[in-house]
């Protein structure tokens, strides 16, 4: 058994934000990730997502110009495109296990399990540690159908050589969104199957709607309330079959979801605290089980499952380790679909507003015609921005349209300083910009 100050689970953005600071500040760290050290963002999320729809991004952007100014638009490569893909991801491993090191730590490969809260063992290697971190990231949730062996993880998906012409999607979050449409641009048919009737629950639903009306126009069969119970080998193809039908496929991709990936760790019998989740933290990210275990990321059932709240509580985490006095703030947190065209919310929901009456007010826009819209053949669009209806104040922005993925940043600097719509439109925006026509929705 060896001693060490702090032993932190996982090599991801939680544990980038842990793992330097300690080692720096004189702690003895020690990581182990049974994966390639980077967690899930760097190599199998969202960079290496935002590398493939730049290409969906162009495809898409042509093909609404077509007639208008351009003609003979772009085809995606696929094996070219996943090779670009590789060349952000396969660095990545090498660089933060040596960045690690350098900050002093020492890094372990294999898989990590607590024998307690204090001591975790790595392939027969057992740390005693004083502090321990889990940042394990998430993994996709079980389908609980007949035939799961069959359907392919969004990782495996970003790593294909070859791109197969029928797809079925299963599921209606963000995955399923980013990755159909991509595979609807690189020329696949694409089904997109949803359990219930409201897709992407962590946006506005009439925003939502007008995205499933914009993925139908492109060709995607988008079918909600079609829950899958099945997926079967059928001849040399796969037969997904749901709740109101069934669907010929050559791949199916899970897209229905992530939950924390404690499975091998053995919080429980540890005893340590978990809800569904993740595992049980207060507001410092300490385990309302034991005061020196801490969780971040994925891994923990506060905030959003979103790589900046990650890195937040990777600071907060580093921060009670090293005894200072930080908390979790996790107002006004941006979150993005990066679809086509993006959808973005922050701060209160439409719905939640609706529960409050009278007290809020929701004003809603068509920005189907805007300028940013029009210019680039975009048809589909809107906004709904949620006020306090005594001081004006911004409690919330839902946006649907070409830019929304960067405009949702501004509001979200307004909405965490308490601004109103008022203060926010005092300030003089570049022109014409996405941003700028926040004066029609604010005005």
């Amino acid at each position: 058994m060896r001693k060490v100050d702090v032993a932190v689970v996982g090599s991801g953005t939680a544990a980038q934000n842990v793992v330097p600071r300690c080692a720096q500040a004189g702690l003895r760290v020690a990581v182990v990730d049974r994966l390639p050290y980077g967690g899930t963002c760097a190599q199998r999320g969202c960079d290496p997502k935002k590398v493939l729809l730049a290409a969906a991004e162009a495809v898409s952007r042509a093909r609404a110009l077509e007639g208008q100014g351009l003609r003979g638009g772009p085809a995606v490569d696929w094996p070219a495109l996943i090779a670009r893909k590789r060349s952000f991801t396969e660095p990545v491993p090498g660089r933060i296990e040596s960045w690690f090191r350098d900050a002093g730590a020492e890094t372990l490969h294999g898989v990590a399990r607590l024998r307690d809260a204090h001591t975790v063992e790595v392939d027969g290697e057992v740390l005693e540690a004083a502090d321990v971190v889990i940042a394990a990231g998430s993994r996709p949730v079980e389908l609980g159908i007949p035939g799961e062996d069959l359907v392919t993880t969004s990782a495996e998906f970003m790593e294909l050589d070859g791109l197969p012409p029928r797809i079925v999607f299963v599921g209606g979050g963000y995955i399923s969104f980013e990755f159909a449409w991509l595979a609807r641009m690189a020329g696949a048919e694409v089904t997109l199957l949803h359990r219930s009737r409201h897709v992407l629950t962590r946006f506005d639903a009439q925003l939502a709607d007008q995205l499933v009306e914009r993925y139908r126009s492109l060709g995607i069969d988008v079918l909600t309330e079609a829950p899958v119970h099945a997926v079967e080998h059928r001849d040399d193809a796969l037969l997904v079959t749901h709740e109101s039908g069934a669907v010929v496929a050559d791949l199916v991709v899970h897209g229905a979801g992530r939950a924390a990936d404690l499975a091998t760790l053995g919080v429980e019998e540890a005893g340590i605290d978990t809800g569904p989740r993740g595992v049980r933290v207060d507001e410092h990210l300490r385990s309302v089980s034991d005061a020196h275990v801490w969780a971040a990321g994925d891994a923990a059932d506060k905030g959003l499952p979103l790589t900046p709240v990650a890195s937040r509580e990777g600071k907060v985490v580093a921060a009670g380790i090293l005894g200072e006095d930080a908390a979790y703030d996790g107002r006004a947190v941006p979150t993005i679909c990066f679809s086509d065209p993006p959808l973005a919310a922050v701060g209160m929901s439409t719905a939640e507003a609706e529960r409050h009456g009278d007290r809020v007010r929701v004003e809603r826009a068509d920005t189907s015609d805007w300028f940013s819209q029009r210019r680039v053949g975009q048809t589909h669009g809107g906004a709904a921005v949620v006020t306090d209806s005594e001081n004006g104040r911004l409690l919330g922005a839902h946006l649907l349209g070409v830019g929304a993925d960067e405009v949702v940043n501004v509001l979200a600097l307004a909405i965490r300083h308490d601004l109103t719509a008022s203060d926010l439109m005092a300030t003089t925006l570049g022109y014409p910009t996405a941003a700028s026509e926040l004066s029609y929705l604010l005005g």
